[in-house]
């Protein structure tokens, strides 16, 4: 900060401005911000260079991100045993003396030397006696919480609008030497803390006047003091070049830009400032320097690591890298004054961290606790994660406060579940004294099997603390789950199947393809179950719930009517069945096959008849192949008949007429025969069965009626009979013929009966299978009819003989009486 620098070089830059509100933070303090920070560690690599430390995220979007946790005090160094210069403390005279001299305002932080522009990088760090860069003041860097630093020259802040262009903490000069005080440093304290700032003071060191100890005490007499409140930053030890370099004021010799004092003494003299204002304030202070007056003129010492660090460097163009830091005791630092000319009034500065740890930094009491245990528990359907522990807000012991429980599930997903912590843990209040009342013990419902992650976060006024995270490993846990996508249909000339597709795995044990049952309820109301192996690739699957691609289904189901089906399914699990849903198709018949039903008749034969049918038949959908006809009776003398048996033929003779007809191929006629036995009017009917599958169903052809009478009785003459001996041995002889009109080629029967001497009668059957050209030429016939048959007789007597013409057909009216003779032996 520099010395008695006017307000003139600190101008407003209207056309910043509105930039700078675009980019400002909108929100009061305990905002969360984009980066983490830490306090510097001790004895960092020689290499280090002071970058911005990486953001980290929150824990999730749905509830406040937890804080780091609360870094240990720095312990105090020890006191250099090199003496300083430094006389005793002056008397309050001199140093009244002294202030009079110096004059309004005093030193302030970045004083400006031709020896730290030779010292820094070419390009790099341009530290110029006049502030002339035209970058500086235009710009901010992208990571941090934004601050200001001011003292008695800026005697007019609006605080608010340092507020509202993103500034969130501010530190204000508080005294020099022992001689100096801002007059200013009341109204500056408060007016940052007005509008919300956490704000500190520093105290601008000059070694060579008086002790580190007398101007440590100095500084907390007039508001260098701490305290953990949360909003105060812990003092700040402005440690740089001599602002009255070469300069006697008032009588005193300040000497060069290093205090004429030595790299030991001047190291000594921070240590004996920075122990005092230990055991003053219970805090070390931060140091303000510049790395190359401070490796100048100390010597870049060690032993600093414990003092937070301010670097103050200017770069000639926007940038995050503040530069080179002095390596022997820091790797990084907590705040960088990047510019003395704006955005801000006084000089502009950056919080390497976020918001939180910037609170944390102030020394704001933040949350404690242990995240003792996670398990799992349940049984059935009903499974929990079950989270013990304890946490208690140190900035207010006496009420329960929250824990926010963050669990990743098996499948990356991150809930939050918010918790007071109120169960009684007696063990928490004996060992730590902050009541009974700080205990969280809460369970988490979950369905899935797989590894959980639970991390736990105590939350408090200041901030939130992590408790720590635990894994647990959940198996058999779970019930299924899937989606029943769609139901189609796939068909083919010899087959339709219904297509069942959709996925289903049972969380209880995802590393398994589980089951899918459905149930399928067909046009006619029957249902029948199924069992599909859910195990086919479904990528989006894994992708959508990570628990494995195989398990899929894709399954069918062969069917053979038309009609609408209803498919009903389930997911099986091991601990329960999940329905899927319930989806409908309609499955459309193929058409009908087509035909004609050609011809009936009756076909007479040899004791038989029937009815001849004739006719063709086809299916369009598979024309090729030859289907089926299905002949019936279907009334006999108008009364319908019952429950009809179909005689089934083979359409599959050749009919070349209907191919050439139709341009079509295979052989597609039939032929079919239903036997009767008896006369009267037959209505008989053919009906078609397509051979592709879901045909439209039995084609009826036609019906067509035919009526059966009876056939004319047999026709004939018994032409002679007589006893005739040959050798010894009489026989009654017939000759004679006979035939059925019905069925003239045929040779029919003919019976005779002998009635004996004693009056039995006997009947003898023969064949009228001789030829008598005269029979056929007299009635204009065909086949054989004559007969001439023999019956061996012994007793002597008058024996009666006659025969009868016996009809071959089924509907003859009788058998006509050829003839009788009676004959004496």
């Amino acid at each position: 900060m520099k010395r008695n620098l006017s307000q003139s070089r600190r101008p407003i830059m209207t056309s910043f401005g509105a930039g700078l509100l675009a980019v400002s933070l909108l929100t009061g303090p305990g905002l969360t911000g984009a980066a983490f920070a830490v306090e510097p560690s001790p004895a960092p690599s020689q290499t280090a260079t002071s970058s911005p430390v990486t953001p980290t995220a929150s824990p999730t979007p749905t509830l406040p991100g937890p804080a780091p946790t609360t870094t240990s005090s720095p312990q105090p160094s020890p006191v250099a045993s090199s003496s300083t210069t430094a006389a005793s403390s002056p008397t309050p005279a001199a140093a009244e003396s002294m202030a009079q001299a110096i004059g309004p305002g005093g030193a302030e932080m970045g004083q400006r030397s031709k020896r730290v522009t030779s010292s820094s990088p070419s390009g790099t760090l341009q530290k110029l006696n006049a502030e002339s860069l035209t970058t500086e003041g235009t710009w901010m860097p992208s990571f941090g919480v934004q601050g200001l630093d001011v003292s008695g020259h800026q005697t007019s802040v609006d605080w608010q609008q340092q507020w509202n262009m993103g500034a969130r903490f501010a530190y204000v000069k508080a005294s020099e030497g022992n001689y100096f005080t801002n007059d200013l440093f009341g109204s500056q304290y408060q007016g940052a803390r007005n509008v919300g700032m956490i704000r500190g003071a520093y105290h601008f060191a000059i070694p060579n006047w008086s002790s580190g100890a007398d101007q440590a005490r100095y500084f907390v007499q007039n508001g260098g003091g701490w305290s953990a409140d949360g909003y105060t930053m812990p003092p700040v030890l402005d440690f740089e070049f001599n602002p009255y370099e070469g300069r006697t004021i008032n009588g005193f010799y300040f000497g060069n830009t290093c205090y004429n004092m030595s790299p030991a003494q001047l190291a000594s003299w921070v240590q004996d400032f920075g122990n005092t204002m230990r055991s003053l304030t219970g805090r070390l202070p931060m140091i303000y320097t510049n790395t190359s007056w401070w490796n100048q003129c100390l010597g870049n010492p060690g032993g600093f690591g414990d003092y937070p660090l301010w670097i103050a460097a200017y770069p000639s163009a926007p940038t995050d890298n503040a530069g080179a830091v002095p390596t022997a005791s820091w790797g990084t630092y907590s705040v960088w004054q990047y510019s003395s000319t704006g955005p801000f009034s006084g000089d502009s500065n950056v919080w390497n961290g976020d918001y939180t740890s910037l609170k944390r930094f102030a020394g704001a009491a933040y949350p404690t606790g242990s995240f003792d245990d996670l398990s799992v528990g349940g049984s059935g359907t009903q499974f929990f994660l079950r989270a013990r522990g304890w946490s208690v807000d140190l900035a207010n012991t006496d009420s329960s406060n929250q824990t926010h429980v963050y669990v990743t599930a098996p499948d990356g997903t991150v809930t939050g579940y918010p918790w007071i912590a109120n169960t009684s843990r007696p063990d928490v209040d004996q060992a730590l004294g902050y009541g009974p009342s700080h205990g969280f013990d809460g369970t988490i419902p979950i369905s899935r099997s797989g590894t959980y992650s639970a991390c736990a976060y105590s939350i408090g006024t200041f901030g939130n603390t992590p408790l720590g995270c635990k894994s647990v490993t959940a198996t058999g846990i779970g019930v299924p789950m899937g989606n029943f996508d769609s139901i189609g249909q796939v068909r083919s000339t010899d087959s339709v199947n219904l297509q069942l597709r959709g996925w289903a795995v049972d969380q209880a044990n995802p590393g398994a393809s589980s089951f899918a049952d459905t149930y399928v309820t067909a046009p006619n109301g029957t249902t029948t179950g199924y069992r599909m192996t859910a195990n086919t690739s479904r990528p989006d699957v894994q992708a959508a719930t990570g628990l494995g691609a195989n398990h899929g289904f894709d399954y069918q189901i062969p069917v053979t009517a038309p009609g609408t089906y209803k498919a009903c399914t389930y997911a099986i699990g091991q601990n329960s069945n999940v329905p899927l849903g319930c989806q409908a198709v309609n499955v459309g018949s193929n058409p009908s096959p087509i035909g004609s039903y050609d011809s009936l008749a009756l076909n007479l034969a040899a004791n038989t008849a029937s009815l001849q049918v004739s006719g063709w038949t086809l299916d369009p959908t598979v024309p090729a192949t030859s289907i089926n006809a299905g002949v019936y009776i279907s009334a006999k003398d108008g009364i319908p008949v019952t429950n009809p048996s179909p005689v089934n033929v083979a359409a599959n003779q050749k009919r070349p007429d209907v191919n050439a007809a139709l341009g079509t191929v295979g052989d597609h006629g039939f032929q079919a025969a239903l036997a009767i036995t008896s006369t009267g009017t037959y209505s008989v009917c053919v009906r078609a069965t397509g051979a592709a599958p879901v045909s439209a169903g039995p084609a009826l052809l036609g019906c067509k009626n035919i009526s059966v009478a009876a056939t004319p009785p047999t026709a004939g003459f018994l032409d002679s009979a007589g006893i005739q001996v040959t050798n010894g041995q009489a026989a009654v002889v017939t000759q004679g013929w006979t035939l059925d009109p019905a069925l003239p080629a045929l040779s029919n029967p003919v019976h005779v009966y002998i009635t004996y001497p004693d009056g039995s009668t006997k009947g003898y059957p023969f064949t009228a299978n001789l030829k008598r050209p005269d029979v056929n030429s007299a009635l204009q016939t065909v086949g054989d009819h004559g007969y001439s048959t023999s019956v061996p007789v012994t007793a002597r007597g008058q024996y009666r003989v006659c025969t009868y013409g016996v009809a071959v057909s089924v509907f003859a009216s009788y058998n006509a009486q050829l003839g009788c003779r009676t004959l004496t032996y």
